[in-house]
């Protein structure tokens, strides 16, 4: 019996060791992630279950073919309730990327990741609340020079929902678009704000629910000097709408639109379209893209110098499959005619190390620090909440377990009916 015991756990170790690559496979990639350049290193943060990591490009030339192949480095995990999907970047330096999660009953919470000292900030307090009800999974776009960041809603009839980095003050706007709308139109979910060196924040595509209006010929704008709102319309040849996309600026104001799927759940058509915002009216084109690494829905992209790195994503293939990508790109927008894709990373299984950082803190606040404190029921339900959120591998990790004792004591049942017979 102590032999087959002895068997037996070898077996379960090397099955968790197998469970453990698999999980790292399946979460790593795909949907979910946001890159930031900060430093010389990009940092790319994942959803709920999947892991925050960068590569440092320091000693790394895009200009040349090299691939980045060492290690992606991990950064320290979120506290538990963090269930953000749109970080974004501030601070005094935009050295900071900040989390706004809201729950009805826990109340909202500011938190930050210092990227200088790899140290996660809790519950930060702030000034105000915002005039809206937040929405976790809707985008933010910072102005690094003022340290405002803005996330429009995506309600007609609410606008922008403004938040001070720096002093950590919510700013409430007074104006919305709803009057350019039609009145059947209430949103515009899964626009993406571009912010342009003028203050104007573009909200490229986005799924309009109306059959008479589109939305990449005419480009909604909020002004974020005047806090007002309106239409700008363009010339050239207006791309397929889309959702699922990326919209990232150069400096001498193009806006590169990459992937994403049109109305019909297919890659949007071109697969990589460019708004000149330096012309008046603003003007689409489409350049030649060379070695084309095809269309992306859900990934992320951010501009590193004349490069738009691209990383992740999904593209359904003929048979109507999620291809999942786990492979980070480049494109070169160097040349405004012809846009040039080749590799950054490829992905190996467990291609990470950890960082060390006695300074880092992940304890789970009490309540939020803000104008209206949760109950003590409250704060006691939200304890239970995070006490019970664990880290993805421990919950492989506990599933695995659990599964092979339960087959171990069928096992032991199973031997000792056979021998009572016997």
């Amino acid at each position: 019996m102590f032999h087959l015991l002895y068997i037996f756990f070898r077996a379960l170790i090397i099955f968790y060791c197998i469970t453990v690559i698999f999980a790292d496979n399946l979460l790593f990639g795909g949907g979910g992630y946001n890159a930031f350049y900060i430093e010389n290193k990009l940092y790319f943060i994942g959803s709920y279950l999947q892991d925050h990591f960068y590569i440092d490009l320091k000693d790394l030339s895009l200009e040349n073919g090299t691939i980045y192949n060492a290690p992606r480095i991990s950064v320290d995990s979120p506290p538990n309730y963090v269930v953000s999907k749109n970080p974004f970047i501030g601070g005094n330096s935009n050295k900071k990327l900040f989390f706004i999660d809201k729950k009805s009953t826990y109340g909202l919470y500011v938190d930050t990741f210092n990227t200088e000292l790899n140290k996660w900030e809790t519950n930060n307090s702030y000034k105000g609340l915002p005039n809206e009800d937040l929405s976790f999974d809707r985008a933010w776009v910072t102005n690094e020079a003022t340290g405002i960041s803005y996330s429009f809603q995506g309600e007609l009839s609410t606008g922008v929902v403004i938040f001070d980095t720096i002093n950590f003050v919510w700013i409430n706007s007074t104006s919305n678009p709803q009057n350019l709308f039609s009145e059947d139109t209430f949103s515009i979910p899964g626009c993406i704000p571009v912010l342009l060196s003028s203050g104007q924040i573009l909200y490229i595509g986005g799924k309009l629910y109306s059959f008479n209006q589109t939305l990449m010929n005419r480009i909604l704008t909020y002004d974020s000097i005047k806090d007002s709102w309106q239409i700008n319309n363009t010339t050239g040849k207006t791309p397929e709408e889309r959702t699922g996309h990326t919209a990232v600026l150069t400096s001498d104001g193009r806006v590169i639109v990459y992937g994403g799927e049109n109305n019909l759940s297919k890659s949007a058509i071109p697969y990589l379209t460019i708004l000149d915002t330096s012309k008046t009216p603003f003007m689409w084109s489409t350049p030649i893209e060379e070695n084309s690494i095809g269309s992306l829905n859900s990934h992320t992209s951010v501009m590193v110098k004349n490069y738009m790195i691209t990383a992740f994503g999904t593209n359904s293939s003929e048979k109507g499959l999620n291809q999942i990508f786990k492979n980070i790109y480049k494109l070169d927008t160097s040349n405004l005619s012809n846009y040039k894709w080749s590799l950054l990373f490829k992905y190996e299984v467990e291609q990470s190390i950890p960082i060390s950082n006695k300074n880092s803190s992940q304890t789970s606040p009490i309540t939020p620090i803000q104008t209206n404190s949760t109950s003590d029921k409250d704060n006691a339900s939200f304890n239970n909440f995070v006490s019970t959120r664990l880290s993805t591998r421990w919950i492989i990790a506990i599933l695995v377990i659990v599964i092979a004792l339960i087959c171990l004591l069928i096992f032991l049942i199973y031997k000792f009916i056979l021998n009572k017979k016997i």
